[in-house]
């Protein structure tokens, strides 16, 4: 791994992220969500982006927005993966083992992962963790199996299930912090043609190995996009999960003003490889760089621009 734009100021938080070259816009929103709304925040924060295939274009306008530290990532056993891992997820999902590493040094670390936005103060999530470890309680009752393709003996398969996109820990966690990180790399080595969403069912498996208490984190800081018009606008993040984005799906018009804001400062934008819009050459525009696909999703498309015409926050 290398490093770089080392911070100096002593801060008590990180906030760790992590992207692909081709992700960066999506970065860069999650980054201006957070300069927008928790300025006090960041003032006693750190922010480290792991990132792969970025480019130092990239990098240097993601660190104009926050000051950042960039350090290079490769995960280390994706022979062994699915491909369905390969190819929805990759190597960077498993960025968020690294956030342990970091409490030798913080007394804090959230991890967000980039396809979110951040329309509120998130600072509430570092009271919520008294036992050293948050997640959201996932939706709809479901169980820790559903993260794997078959029951792993020796772990209790029918514990309650969290969605690791956002993540709270505190070095009031027990243990050394290496060993967890450690820990997390070699289950998914071992165990890896068992995993389906994977890096979020080792982190589960992590916390009943270590005999940690999960503090479960208040929806409105891990909000899925998919929700109903009043959970959204109590959040204060908004988490576009799954297949379904800001860009190419929704319209979510906080997002998208931060999201052409980057394209008219840097000239990077989303790359849509739909054929209609390239034809027509729609795609000068920010509007249609991240919108849906119309052949795929025609009425989803609509309302897409509906929404956007009216400038529609929900």
């Amino acid at each position: 791994m290398k490093s770089s734009l080392s911070l100096s100021l002593p801060k008590n938080t990180a906030i760790i992220l992590g992207a692909t070259s081709n992700l960066s816009f999506a970065l860069a929103v999650a980054l201006k969500g957070l300069k927008r709304h928790n300025a006090d925040l960041l003032k006693r924060a750190d922010v480290i982006v792991y990132y792969q295939n970025m480019d130092q274009t990239h990098r240097q306008a993601l660190n104009r927005i926050v000051p950042c530290r960039f350090v290079e990532y490769h995960f280390p056993h994706m022979e062994g993966m699915r491909p369905h891992i390969l190819r929805d997820y990759g190597e960077m999902t498993f960025v968020r083992y690294e956030c342990f590493r970091f409490l030798k040094q913080y007394e804090y670390v959230l991890w967000l992962d980039a396809d979110i936005l951040v329309q509120g103060d998130i600072s509430g999530m570092l009271a919520q963790i008294p036992h050293g470890i948050g997640f959201r309680r996932e939706y709809y009752d479901e169980r820790v199996r559903v993260n794997f393709t078959q029951d792993i003996p020796g772990y209790k398969m029918n514990a309650p299930h969290y969605n690791a996109g956002i993540m709270a820990a505190g070095n009031k966690l027990p243990g050394k912090m290496d060993q967890l990180s450690d820990w997390c790399y070699q289950k998914t080595e071992e165990i890896s043609p068992s995993l389906y969403y994977p890096d979020q069912g080792i982190l589960l498996l992590m916390c009943e190995h270590f005999k940690l208490t999960i503090d479960p984190l208040d929806e409105k800081y891990n909000c899925e996009a998919r929700r109903c018009a009043p959970a959204l606008r109590k959040a204060a993040i908004v988490h576009a999960v799954g297949h379904r984005k800001f860009w190419k799906y929704y319209y979510f018009d906080e997002w998208y003003q931060m999201y052409r804001e980057w394209v008219k400062e840097t000239g990077l934008p989303c790359q849509n490889n739909f054929p209609a819009f390239k034809k027509l050459g729609l795609l000068k525009y920010p509007l249609f760089q991240v919108a849906p696909n119309p052949t795929q999703h025609p009425l989803k498309f609509m309302t897409y621009l509906l929404r956007a015409g009216l400038r529609l926050r929900y």
